[in-house]
């Protein structure tokens, strides 16, 4: 591809500043832990910085994608540096959304970069799970909904997606929501290692209901 030693150079960035970020979240640095003499950023606030300088970059090699597409549109190469160069600013951005909730799990602006990487990139599964764990880490379950609805959508036999949903449309109260995709769920994978509990669960749900209706 055109664009493939620049874009191994933001992924490999995008790999350390995770690598910071996952060391932070299990509290190995403390949060207001100043290196050196005191001025200087803490671990977890020089992950922000750097998931903010990798995006950066990925919009700028995206930029230089989109002209390389419309000075030679018939070039399939560059076509596919430019569905990379989306989904490398979808990486980045779940990566500073990450930053960001590692800094201050309450940071609306995580919730924020993690939607906009589902946008960028809504075939990527793992990035919806990185909007739950962040939103779920607000107590914000009910921004998901909408992410798994769209991927669904596009993923209609995605059993796991389904899943996801029924537990995440249940934290937010939305239980006709969470009933139907349950029942997905069992209709997709009704051998699955978690479907008798799921199975369990939704009897549960739906006799609640018919006894409050």
């Amino acid at each position: 591809m055109l664009f493939d030693e620049k874009r191994n150079k933001i992924l490999v960035r995008v790999i350390a500043i995770i690598a910071i970020t996952a060391f932070a979240g299990f509290g190995l640095v403390a949060g207001g832990l100043a290196m050196g003499d005191g001025c200087s950023a803490s671990p977890v606030e020089q992950a922000v910085a750097d998931a903010e300088s990798v995006l950066v970059d990925a919009q700028h090699a995206e930029d230089a994608a989109s002209k390389t597409v419309l000075a030679a549109p018939d070039r399939a190469a560059a076509v596919m540096d430019l569905i990379e160069a989306k989904k490398d600013i979808a990486k980045a951005q779940a990566n500073l959304a990450q930053a960001r909730a590692a800094l201050d799990p309450n940071d609306p602006e995580a919730i924020t970069a993690a939607q906009a990487a589902v946008t960028g990139d809504p075939d990527d599964f793992d990035l919806v799970l990185n909007l739950a764990t962040i939103a779920t880490g607000q107590n914000n379950p009910s921004v998901v909904l909408p992410a798994l609805a769209a991927y669904t959508a596009r993923h209609p036999d995605d059993a796991q997606a389904f899943a996801y949903w029924g537990q995440l449309a249940e934290q937010a109260g939305q239980l006709q929501q969470a009933i139907l995709a349950y029942q997905r769920f069992l209709e997709l994978a009704p051998d699955d290692t978690i479907a008798p509990d799921i199975r369990t669960h939704l009897n549960e749900m739906v006799e609640a209901q018919t006894t409050t209706n």
